[in-house]
């Protein structure tokens, strides 16, 4: 009799430890896809500024270019 009491509750702690690292595993993978579909989302948001830091860049460089034609035009003036 104790034989067989041993033998079911060997059996059933098996199963309860099996199912418990199946839950843990799929809760995993469920945080798993959470990440992935934050990372996804990070990655678009840094693909965004980086377009607009080089946009930036851009009118920087422009407006640059702009001051300097404004100046030579300011110096010839005070120089004729």
């Amino acid at each position: 009799m104790g034989l067989t009491l041993t033998i079911v509750a060997g059996l059933t702690l098996m199963t309860l430890i099996a199912s418990g690292f199946d839950y843990l595993g799929k809760r995993s993978k469920l945080k798993g896809a959470a990440s992935a579909a934050m990372l996804e989302d990070l990655e678009k948001r840094v693909r965004i500024l980086e377009s607009s830091i080089v946009e930036k860049e851009d009118k920087i460089g422009q407006l640059e270019r702009e001051m300097k034609f404004v100046n030579r035009l300011l110096e010839d003036k005070s120089k004729g």
